[in-house]
């Protein structure tokens, strides 16, 4: 299945709903995470792009979270276009 973003108005309320396995995969296949830095990387992904979707005109949305854990910081951007990228430290 396709990864894909719905947007959905009614009633003066916005709804956003998302499927990212494939967007989320792919940065686990990149950065070669282990499990949690992988549940961590995707969610902060997934989130970022969610948030960016309410963005208008060429913004850009950065989701940073600084941890003193074993991952330490967890680092997403994304556009209202769909586009996105993080890491994790």
């Amino acid at each position: 299945m396709k990864d894909h973003l719905v947007k959905a108005i009614a009633d003066g309320v916005r709804v956003y709903a998302a499927v990212t396995t494939n967007l989320v995969n792919e940065g686990i296949r990149r950065h070669e995470c282990y499990p949690v830095a992988s549940a961590a990387l995707g969610r902060t992904m997934t989130g970022a792009l969610l948030l960016a979707a309410n963005l208008k005109n060429k913004e850009c949305l950065t989701v940073k979270f600084n941890g003193d854990g074993p991952l330490g910081n967890v680092v997403a951007d994304a556009t209202p276009e769909g586009f996105v990228r993080g890491y994790v430290q």
